[in-house]
């Protein structure tokens, strides 16, 4: 009998290995189901499931599907639903069910961007719906951390879920990650600290998000500030998203002190974030702080100090001492200098610095308003009279 070559005993044992290592679903006698990859050992099955490796009896199993029947068991369920936001959760949660973790990710895409395409027409309707796919995405721990992370402290938790965010990530498993940081317990500290001192705008934008999500008092104003005090404009614009989309009326009340701040940075940025909040509170705040623009700028440490003086000297005889040498009285004059004149030692506040913050002004009024104001603030208060009532009536949110 000739043995079989080298090519046909590699194939077989990579057949063999494969089978091995399938991701099986096999039913037991009890009612219970394991999934995962299956490696038999005589008449003992070890199924290596996403909690550990079981093993059972071979006699115990009363039925038995290999991964490619489960993966066809979906195929011919998913032609057969659709593929509505609904239908492709309900196909997600039936492919982790069966271990498939790839097609799992993939109905997922599809369930987060439907339901985030739908929102603004059908949010009430698609709420349960999106309350559901939370409660899936909250419980996909052991499918986004490494085992190794899972027991870690909280603020080693935060920083793995945060750093495992790349340009490369899904809309699913990006949305999971957001939903296990909003459910972490005892995470705003970290959050914080994320938020501020990671490098990553990617992670520092998703720190907020699960910050604003979150119950804890202050979280709303720190996102808040977030709008004006983070280096990056990308940045800044998500978190002014995010108090848009909280509380807008509360945030512009909030900002409102940055349009008279000693940096003009500070204003200038203010500015951008009520134009991105589109709360018509912050015209008649704008259009006050329009003509102050120059006021209090803290431009000591950073403008130009100059010292000129302009002065006259004249000498006179302020006093006479009086000495007697040799019976001689003789009067010795003491001469002092009058000075006059003008001294001028002033800081040079850049005008340069003025422009910019009355064109970050104006901008965000013509984007408040679709009307431009006009290049003189001293003239704003009058254009706001002309607005329509729509306009000029600052709402309260009473």
């Amino acid at each position: 009998m000739t043995s079989p070559s080298l090519p046909t005993r590699c194939l077989v044992l990579l057949l063999a290995l494969c089978s091995a290592l399938s991701a099986d679903e096999l039913r037991l006698d009890d009612g219970r189901v394991l999934v995962g990859k299956v490696t038999t050992r005589g008449d003992v099955l070890e199924v290596a499931t996403r909690d550990g490796t079981v093993a059972v009896h071979r006699d115990r199993v009363v039925a038995h599907r290999t991964e490619a029947q489960l993966r066809q068991v979906l195929a011919d369920k998913a032609r057969e639903v659709g593929a509505t936001p609904f239908a492709s959760l309900q196909l997600a949660v039936q492919a982790r069910a069966y271990g498939l973790e790839p097609e799992m990710w993939r109905h997922l895409d599809r369930a987060v961007t439907g339901l985030a395409d739908a929102a603004g027409a059908e949010a009430g309707g698609h709420a349960a719906l999106q309350r559901r796919l939370g409660d899936l995405l909250g419980d996909l721990e052991a499918e986004v951390l490494p085992r190794k992370w899972r027991a870690a402290p909280t603020k080693a938790r935060v920083h793995e879920l945060l750093g495992s965010l790349r340009a490369d990530t899904g809309p699913a498993r990006s949305a999971a990650i957001l939903e296990l940081l909003a459910r972490e317990p005892q995470a705003d500290p970290d959050l914080r600290r994320e938020a501020r001192g990671n490098g990553g705008e990617r992670q520092r934008i998703a720190a907020l998000t699960a910050l604003q999500r979150r119950e804890l008092t202050g979280n709303d104003r720190f996102v808040q500030r977030t709008a004006v005090l983070d280096g990056s404009a990308r940045v800044r614009a998500a978190a002014t998203g995010l108090a848009k989309a909280h509380d807008a009326a509360g945030a512009v009340a909030y900002l409102a002190p940055g349009l008279m701040h000693g940096d003009s940075r500070v204003r200038v940025r203010t500015a951008e974030a009520f134009a991105g909040l589109g709360h018509p509170d912050a015209i008649e705040l704008l259009v006050l702080a329009g003509p102050n623009a120059g006021r209090n700028l803290a431009a000591a440490d950073r403008g130009v100090r100059a010292h000129v003086a302009f002065l006259n000297q004249q000498a006179y005889v302020r006093d006479f001492d009086v000495e007697i040498a040799a019976a001689a009285f003789i009067a010795d004059p003491k001469v002092d200098v009058l000075q006059s004149g003008t001294v001028l030692d002033v800081t040079v506040q850049g005008v340069v610095e003025v422009t910019t913050i009355v064109r970050a002004y104006r901008q965000a009024l013509r984007q408040l308003t679709q009307q431009d104001p006009g290049d003189d603030p001293r003239r704003w208060s009058a254009w706001r009279q002309g607005l329509p009532a729509a306009d000029r009536a600052a709402t309260t949110g009473r």
